[in-house]
């Protein structure tokens, strides 16, 4: 077997860089807004009245300290979601688990695997992840429960994954019961 039983997997390191580049944009434009608000404050007249440079100077100072607090608010929510986003495979099932609040485990039963494939967007090919999505079968009106996203694997595991998932299906479909007495009973031509 290529990957372990029942050793939590996580997806990688560069998971992180995935995960945060997809929320610190408005950080980035938060700490944009700060410098943009520091360098006006050239302009600001004195003349009109003597207490606006120290105003200015108060909500610069302010927007900093904002703009800083959310970045580590945005780092340390992301750290989460990566740290706790783990896969495993058991002899019976492929489990997913993540959320940090509200924990989250989806399992994906290898009998009932239908397809394995590896997307990857031009980010991810960019940061040399893959997004592994499983499809599972069950009808079209659960269609969100039909399939399970790894968002962030790296890209030689992906395959590995992919690869072992898909030995693992064809393997419980093939030892299943109903396989075996349909082949039993099937009449001789």
């Amino acid at each position: 077997m290529g990957i372990e039983n029942q050793k939590k997997h996580s997806l990688g390191r560069r998971a992180f860089i995935l995960f945060l580049s997809r929320r610190i944009k408005f950080a980035i434009f938060l700490f944009v807004l700060t410098g943009v608000a520091w360098y006006s404050e050239r302009w600001i007249p004195v003349a009109i009245n003597p207490e606006y440079p120290i105003w200015a100077d108060f909500a610069v100072k302010v927007l900093a300290l904002l703009s800083l607090a959310y970045f580590l608010m945005v780092l340390f929510w992301t750290y989460m979601e990566y740290h706790f986003y783990t896969y495993m495979f058991t002899d019976e099932a492929f489990i997913m688990t993540y959320g940090y609040v509200t924990r989250n485990e989806t399992a994906a039963l290898y009998h009932q695997i239908q397809n394995v494939n590896i997307m990857r967007s031009p980010l991810d090919r960019l940061t040399g992840v893959s997004q592994i999505v499983i499809f599972m079968t069950g009808s079209e009106r659960d269609a969100g429960r039909s399939k399970i996203v790894l968002p962030a694997v790296g890209k030689t595991k992906a395959k590995l994954v992919q690869k072992e998932l898909l030995v693992r299906a064809r393997r419980h479909v093939q030892s299943s019961p109903e396989n075996q007495s349909a082949t039993i009973s099937a009449p001789d031509q």
